[in-house]
């Protein structure tokens, strides 16, 4: 069974495929599955959930299908950390 590394956090920096992400939740009744932001090709903040399968980050569904994560005030710790850059 996959399953999310135990080095894994939320706030942690990742990459799925080129994108870089910032972890924000790893669900607990689905232990390959995190819930991640990144910054679209329009500079806004995108919630989704991806997947630990084989050894790689995958986004969940293919195609966009995040929400604006600017609009949930649970996300928005990660959202500063997404708009302040990685380095």
């Amino acid at each position: 069974m996959n399953k999310v590394p135990d080095n894994i956090k939320p706030k942690d920096w990742i990459y799925i495929g080129s994108q870089h992400v910032v972890v924000c939740k790893i669900y607990e009744d689905y232990p390959d599955k995190i819930e991640i932001i990144y910054l679209n090709d329009r500079n806004q903040a995108i919630n989704e959930d991806a997947h630990y399968i084989g050894g790689k980050w995958t986004f969940a569904h293919e195609g966009p299908c995040g929400g604006n994560a600017d609009n949930y005030p649970r996300l928005a710790e990660y959202v500063r950390i997404l708009r302040a850059g990685r380095w």
